[in-house]
This record gives structure tokens, C-alpha cells and sequence, in this order.
């Protein structure tokens, strides 16, 4: 049975010529038709395969076509119920090297590719310790500390590891094993960018003065997650400007700077030269391509290609073995909900364990912001391949209902509790907009491309957000329907994610000094930062308590975030929640103006190593 256009047909049964005289008459006529059928079908399948070559021609050209290195086989290599991430394979291809919290901290642990591998926990000391890089004698293993702070390296037998650096993440090694390639600014997430205006560096693998590679002013924006070529002259790395992370690539001189891919083509992450340096391959979102670059001149030569979509599965950390033959790559799977914290309006206490308002896989939700009298929140979903918009909900998570419906993020709530504000970037536009809280027509308020993280005053008269100028993040305001941008600090590392007092005399901010961040205040009309946390670590702000004293903000303390709040009258700071799971986050706290709820996103990654066998 044949199966076309979707339906079952037989085919037609071949009729007897036995008692036909037409058809024992008509052998020379059959004949004919034979021969010209013959010559048609010869015909035909000439005009299919000239089609079928351009039609190749156009999918290969395409920017969006579907995958052409297609996976032959897909194994798992690990099985660890928590999260294995960050691979890197050995110069042989044999074995992996990967960061796992195995032991309830995060250590590097190497295991064979073969079927019967076991873990070998490599570092043993609790320090969280990430990013593993192969070097290409085999003998050698760089990574990052989150806690000691750096860039170590430790024999591949075990034994005490060497510092390179007190500062920078994800280390690369060159391929004569000279040198290491590292981002200045960890991130503080397992894989993400990081906070601030990084910067790409190189020091000897044997110790020395750190080289700086690029400048943060060029290309403009945050450099991260270095890529060796694989002849040592260029090194590929990512970009964020504030709209959309890029790949570029950089002569190891610091010239010769090279655009890869474009934006408006979506955002990008985790460069990787293939072994013959013909290649870029890149993740965009969560699928897998590659870009054709010179080897000579590093430009892009080609469309981008897409090598490889696992559907819902993320592909994360990806990393090709020396013969190009396998790809290891950490798959993610993650649970993110709003999460509701009982809080006591008379102490600021946490009066009860935390439960989830909503329960909808696959989705993130981002930035909520209760409406003036706390009855509901609205906030933005961001759901893979689709874009980010706004929803409402009542505080306790029912009546969920979709606002807007081409794009909208960070939203702010109107004085009346009957219209919101918002950011949205449609078409390359970055527009501050308003619209009913019910739904229906939007209004642009003004439009500029510096405002990133907007963030609505109580009395919607001003607007506050991040503006990126020479690579680094201020805080700037502006009248809500337009006008001129006022930079309210001068930082020179960060200073970014203003959330406005409940009287609107205040704003709070994260200013960040090392590897770390650090909750400050600054009066909403400008004036110097006050800083009010100090503990290593991170301190992310997004809301204040009803009565303008304490700052909630999700913080990182050994790597293990909860929720905290900070007083800004007398600078102590109280811990909300007890996460103890280094694989867990929480992101944008909102204090209900009922002071009776603390909402936050809260997300929980697993993931297992996986291999991908590449035709």
C-alpha cells in the first residue's frame, strides 16, 4: 500500500486481455504508447531532478531552512537527577569533562564516552566549579571558581589546582596550549551572560599578567563565551548591546574585528569553531546552526544553516569533539512558575511557606508588578518561539488573562490600577508603550533605543531603566510621553535595574564591584549611590516594602539564591526564603502594597550530558 497526500489508495488491479479483441488487435498501437510514455517519464524525471537541484540550491540558501547535518544517533551519557552541564571533550575525543552538583556543590568530573564510563570527580573543594576546559596535550584541565573567584588549573590526575586569575569565567584554551582565553566578567547563572561589561582576555596557561583582547566600547556591549580558531589567529565570541547577542569574531592581535551574524535573526549563544575552521556554529534560542567564515578573513562567507532542533529540549553548552564527528551538549529541562511568599505586614516576616500561582510548563515568567491595591499582578511570559507578552492575574494566581498579544515585557501598572505600561521591541522598534488592563488598542508613548529593564514611577510622570552608553549600564529617567534622557549615575562598571520607592523620592539599583553586586539607593532626581548590602555574592532588586524602608531583591549567597530584604534606614538585611538547591533561581520580587505577599519568578533547571553524532 503507497501513502499519498495523506490518504490510503491501492493500486488499480491490471485488466485481462483474455476475450478482448481490442486488445489482442492492437499490439503496434500499445507499442507506441509505450514508447512515448517511455519518453515522457524520461522527460519528466530530467524536469524533476533540474527542480529538485534548485529547489536544493534555494533550501541550502535559505536563512530559515530546515536542518541539513542532521543527527544520525543521539546518546546520553549521563543520568545524574540533577544538573550536569558545561562539557568539554578530551583532545582524543574518548572521554568528557563536565561541572555537576553531584555532591551538593557544584565540582568537575571527567567520564569515558564509552558505554560503561564512570564519574571521576577531578576537584573536591566545594568551591562551585564550573566551565571545564580541555587542554590539547590531554593533561591539563582549566575552569572557574564561583566562590575562590578565577580562572584554576588542575592536572587531569587530581591534585592541587594552580590559580591563573582572581577574576573572569569560561576559559578556552589555544590550540598550541600556550594560551587561555577567558571573559572578564563571570556570569552569575550557570550558563548565562554576564552581569556588566565584560570583556575578553588572555594569560599564559603558565601564570603571568592577563592580555585584554577586546575593548568594551568595540564592538559596544558585553563580550563573552570565547571560541578558539583552529589555527590560534582568531578567537569567536558573543556580544550583547542591549538588543540582541551576536557572534563576532577577533584576531588574536585585537584587530580585525568581524560581525558573523546579524541582528533581527534572533539571539545568540555559545560559539564553537569547527574542527576545520570553516564554521561557526552557534545556538539561536534553542536549536542548533553553523555559519560558513573564511579561515583567512574570519568573515561570514554564507547563510547561517541549521544543524540540529531537538523540539522542546535545550540544547545547551554544546561542544565539538577534535574530529567533528561528535557534539556533546548539556539538554535542559526546567520548571518555572510565580511563586507566592506569606509575609506579615507588621513584621516584614516571611507567616507561612511559599506556594506557586501558576503552572504552565514550558513558559517563564518574568517581572511581576502588583496593580496599586494589590488585588492583581501582571507580568511577562516569555515561551519558546514565541514572543514575550503581558498577562494579569489575581494575587493569588486565578483569572489569568493574555494583555497584549504582539510583544510587551517589564510591565508597570497607572495610578488608576486601569491601564499599564510597557517596553516592547517589534520590527527592530523599541517603543514604550500603554494599554487598558483589559486589552485592547495600545498607545506608543515615545520611542528611543536606549531603554532597556523600563520601569513606571507611582505617579507615572517618569519613566526609569538601564541606558548603555560606551558599553556600560546607567541608570536614566525620562518623561513618560517623551522627551529628554537624563543619566542619573555615572558608574563605570554597572549600575542598572532602578525599581522606583512607593512615594517615588527614591530609586533602588544594583551597582556591581568585582564578581559581585550590591543593592544601592539613589534619590530618583539624582545624587550619589548609597550602597546598602555588602556580602559576596549577588544582589538583584526589583521592588520596596509598603512603607519605603526595606528593598526585596533575589540574592545569591555561595551560589544558592532566595529572596531577602534589605532596610534602607539602618542597611540590615533579613533572608525570606531557604533554597538550598545550587540548581534553582529566583528572579524580580514584588511586595504586594497589601504587604501581604512577596511574588517572584522561581525556576529549577536538570539536565543530563548528551552526545550527537554529526553526519
Amino acid at each position: 500500500m503507497s501513502r499519498a497526500n495523506g490518504k490510503d489508495y491501492e493500486p488499480a488491479a491490471h485488466a485481462s486481455s483474455d476475450g478482448d479483441p481490442a486488445a489482442i488487435a492492437a499490439p503496434r498501437k500499445y507499442t507506441q504508447q509505450k514508447s512515448w510514455a517511455l519518453r515522457l517519464a524520461i522527460a519528466g524525471l530530467l524536469v524533476a531532478l533540474a527542480i529538485g537541484v534548485w529547489l536544493g540550491f534555494r533550501v541550502r540558501k535559505a536563512p530559515n531552512a530546515p536542518a541539513i547535518t542532521l543527527p544520525l544517533t543521539i546518546r546520553q551519557i549521563t543520568t545524574w537527577a540533577g544538573l550536569d552541564s558545561n562539557p568539554a571533550f578530551s583532545p582524543d575525543g574518548e572521554s568528557l569533562a563536565y561541572s555537576s552538583d553531584h555532591t551538593g556543590n557544584f565540582e568537575i568530573y571527567i567520564r569515558s564516552i564509552a558505554a560503561d564510563g564512570r564519574d571521576i570527580q577531578l576537584t573536591t573543594d566545594g568551591q562551585q566549579n564550573f566551565d571545564p576546559a580541555w587542554s590539547p596535550d590531554g593533561k591539563r584541565i582549566a575552569y572557574y571558581s564561583m566562590n575562590r573567584h578565577g580562572i584554576f588549573v588542575i592536572s587531569t590526575l587530581g591534585g592541587l589546582a594552580k590559580q591563573l586569575t582572581e577574576f573572569g569565567s569560561h576559559p578556552v584554551w589555544s590550540p598550541d596550549g600556550q594560551w587561555l582565553a577567558f571573559q572578564g566578567i563571570s556570569s552569575p547563572d550557570l550558563d548565562g551572560m554576564p552581569m556588566g561589561s565584560s570583556i575578553l582576555w588572555i594569560v599564559n596557561s603558565q601564570g603571568g599578567e592577563p592580555r585584554q583582547l577586546t575593548q568594551v566600547t568595540n564592538p559596544p556591549g558585553s563580550h563573552y563565551a570565547p571560541s578558539w580558531s583552529p589555527d590560534g589567529k582568531r578567537v569567536a565570541f558573543i556580544n550583547y548591546n542591549t538588543v540582541s547577542p551576536q557572534v563576532w569574531s577577533i584576531a588574536v592581535s585585537g584587530a580585525e574585528l568581524q560581525s558573523i551574524t546579524k541582528p533581527g535573526t534572533g539571539d545568540k549563544s555559545w560559539p564553537i569553531y569547527a574542527p576545520d575552521g570553516n564554521s561557526i556554529y552557534f545556538n539561536r534560542g534553542e536549536t542548533l546552526w553553523k555559519t560558513p567564515v573564511s579561515p583567512d578573513s574570519g568573515a561570514a562567507v554564507g547563510e547561517p544553516i541549521k544543524v540540529a532542533d531537538l523540539g522542546s529540549t535545550v540544547i545547551r553548552n554544546a561542544t565539538l569533539s577534535a574530529s567533528g564527528k561528535w557534539l556533546a551538549y548539556s539538554a535542559y529541562t526546567s520548571t518555572d512558575n510565580l511563586i507566592s511568599v506569606p509575609m506579615s505586614p507588621l513584621t516584614n516576616e516571611p507567616a507561612g511557606s511559599p506556594s506557586f500561582l501558576t503552572n504552565q510548563p514550558g513558559t517563564r515568567h518574568i517581572a511581576p508588578a502588583f496593580s496599586p491595591d494589590g488585588s492583581r499582578i501582571a507580568f511577562s511570559t516569555m515561551r519558546r518561539g514565541n514572543t514575550s507578552n503581558l498577562w494579569i492575574a489575581d494575587a493569588d494566581g486565578g483569572n489569568l488573562n493574555q494583555v497584549t498579544t504582539e510583544g510587551g515585557r517589564f510591565p508597570s501598572w497607572y495610578p488608576d490600577g486601569k491601564q499599564l505600561a510597557f517596553l516592547s521591541v517589534r520590527q527592530g522598534r523599541r517603543r514604550f508603550r500603554s494599554i487598558a488592563a483589559s486589552g485592547g488598542n495600545e498607545k506608543v508613548l515615545f520611542e528611543t533605543d536606549d531603554i532597556e529593564n523600563s520601569r513606571m514611577s507611582p505617579d507615572a510622570s517618569e519613566v526609569a531603566f538601564n541606558f548603555t552608553k560606551d558599553g556600560v549600564i546607567n541608570v536614566a529617567t525620562m518623561p513618560v510621553t517623551g522627551g529628554e534622557l537624563k543619566q542619573l549615575t555615572y558608574d563605570r562598571v554597572l549600575a542598572g535595574w532602578p525599581c522606583w520607592s512607593p512615594d517615588g523620592q527614591f530609586l533602588a539599583l544594583e551597582i556591581k564591584r568585582g564578581d559581585d553586586t550590591h543593592i544601592a539607593i539613589i534619590p530618583s532626581q539624582g545624587g550619589e549611590p548609597v550602597q546598602l548590602t555588602f556580602a559576596r555574592g549577588q544582589s538583584w532588586p526589583h521592588s520596596w516594602s509598603p512603607d519605603g524602608d526595606k528593598i526585596v531583591f533575589a540574592g545569591a549567597r555561595d551560589g544558592v539564591w532566595n529572596l531577602w530584604w534589605v532596610s534602607r534606614s539602618d542597611k540590615s538585611v533579613r533572608q525570606l526564603t531557604h533554597n538550598t538547591k545550587l540548581n534553582a533561581y529566583f528572579r524580580y520580587p514584588a511586595w504586594s502594597p497589601r504587604a501581604s505577599q512577596i511574588v517572584s519568578e522561581y525556576s529549577e533547571s536538570r539536565g543530563n550530558i548528551y552526545l550527537m553524532e554529526l553526519r
